[in-house]
């Protein structure tokens, strides 16, 4: 996710090594310490504000771009556990151009869990889907930003 600080619109990117603030790259906002300020103009945590990334999806699920194809989750579900794979083309997973995080939404739009991943790791994993009728998977590259898979009924 990306913060706005209010004062100067400094933007600090979770995704985004800092090496002059010493920070490593996947460093969530809410991790940062307290005392944290705008590298810029010196403003506190407090008066940074949530950016609202745009989600993307598909245009036509029969053909999609590479672009989209390298970025759509890929989904099965058995045994109320969701497998997903991120891309009919897998995505790769190397410095500088990620997957970092795939999120398991409900119907509501309500984040329900988050999981991380390194570039050492496949761009895939699974989510227990028991209690949830409808949900949707949503993945962050670092470059492309935030991808969507469709609602999907949990039978």
């Amino acid at each position: 996710m990306k913060y706005l600080c209010t004062n100067c619109n400094y933007i600090y990117d979770e995704a985004i090594w800092d090496p002059k603030e010493e920070i490593e790259a996947w460093t969530l906002f809410g991790e940062l310490p307290y005392d944290f300020f705008c590298p810029n103009c010196f403003e506190t945590k407090d008066n940074f504000m949530e950016i609202k990334e745009e989600i993307l999806y598909a245009q036509n699920k029969n053909f999609m771009t590479p672009l989209e194809k390298n970025h759509i989750p890929e989904i099965n579900i058995s045994h109320q556990k969701v497998f997903v794979e991120i891309g009919k083309i897998k995505h790769p997973m190397v410095e500088g151009h990620s997957i970092y995080s795939v999120s398991l939404y409900d119907e509501y739009g309500d984040l329900i869990e988050e999981k991380f991943l390194s570039i050492w790791e496949k761009a895939k994993t699974t989510f227990n889907v028991w209690d949830i009728d409808d949900f949707e998977i949503r993945i962050r590259c670092n470059v492309h930003g935030l991808w969507s898979s469709w609602i999907i009924k949990n039978v």
